[in-house]
């Protein structure tokens, strides 16, 4: 195991340059910074001057992770405010990271991680009849783009019942709604498209190429050197950071941003915080055996 260097920042990023997973090494680094950010406060000291070892005390993890619990660390306003209560993902998420960290530099704090429960799922019939309702138009303080966006993930989402992570990395050429019938891959596999699914694509991709087109109106309007290859990109400019221009649409969009969107939609649409997951309906071929309670959904799993 490595030896511990003595700068808390160099050691989050000795710890994160362990993962080949973007999407990993995306998380733990968010919440590792997040526990510098909320140390060096506690401590009035800044993050440069922390140690190592401060980011291994049992006491201060403790009391990052009560903090982070009931939403003080919160960065975006939750539903029900600016310090909506963190959900059980999201901590276990926290508490799988610091163990991971305190594990890495040989000295295993082991906290126990707090287990989520899956939410209940639609039924495929009450998935499609759902997905058919948000599809139709988009709320009233919902940018069309945005809307159309998040029902194409949503779409797939139904379709393959494949959760964010899985639908997150698609680039255009995973899509091939020209062939009969059409398709998405998916990793290694593909998944057939209905009607109704390739509908809600073709509409975004062509929203998604006027996004992203070099030039619109004889003005120069995309990225330079060539056609964003991501299936999913930002459909508004984002916030001016550091006197910095704001960036334009039709960069690739984060996973947060596609969450993000997607509570939105929940919210304005139906009234309901349902999550991407709960459209993810189990195949009866998926079910384990035994008295069929114990339900592991695959996009869950993922």
């Amino acid at each position: 195991m490595p030896t511990p260097p003595r700068s808390a920042r160099r050691a989050v990023e000795l710890f994160v340059a362990t993962f080949r997973n973007p999407q990993t090494r995306g998380q733990r680094r968010t919440y590792m910074e997040e526990f510098l950010l909320f140390l060096a406060g506690a401590l009035a000291t800044s993050e440069r001057e922390l140690l190592t070892s401060d980011l291994l005390d049992e006491e201060a993890v403790t009391v990052w992770l009560t903090a982070a619990q009931r939403g003080a660390t919160r960065r975006r306003t939750g539903m029900q405010g600016p310090h909506t209560a963190a959900s059980v993902s999201a901590m276990a998420a926290r508490t799988t990271t610091i163990n991971g960290f305190s594990r890495h530099f040989g000295r295993p704090l082991n906290l126990p991680v707090p287990q989520a429960t899956l939410a209940n799922r639609l039924s495929p019939s009450e998935a499609v009849r759902t997905l058919r309702l948000l599809s139709g138009h988009p709320p009233a303080k919902m940018f069309s783009a945005t809307w159309q966006r998040t029902v194409a993930v949503l779409a797939l989402a139904v379709a393959t019942r494949c959760g964010i992570a899985d639908l997150h990395p698609l680039r255009l050429e995973d899509l091939e709604l020209k062939r009969r019938p059409a398709r998405v891959r998916i990793g290694e596999e593909h998944f057939p498209l209905d009607t109704l699914t390739t509908t809600i694509l073709g509409r975004w991709l062509e929203t998604h190429a006027d996004l992203t087109a070099q030039e619109k109106d004889g003005a120069p309007h995309g990225l330079q050197g060539g056609q964003v290859q991501e299936l999913w990109v930002t459909t508004a400019p984002g916030r001016p950071r550091a006197g910095q221009p704001a960036r334009r649409p039709g960069l690739p969009a984060a996973r947060r941003t596609l969450e993000s969107a997607h509570r939105t939609l929940m919210m304005e649409a139906l009234g309901s915080p349902l999550l991407l997951e709960q459209f993810c309906s189990i195949d009866p071929d998926e079910q384990p055996a035994g008295d069929g309670t114990a339900r592991v959904n695959r996009a869950a799993a993922r």
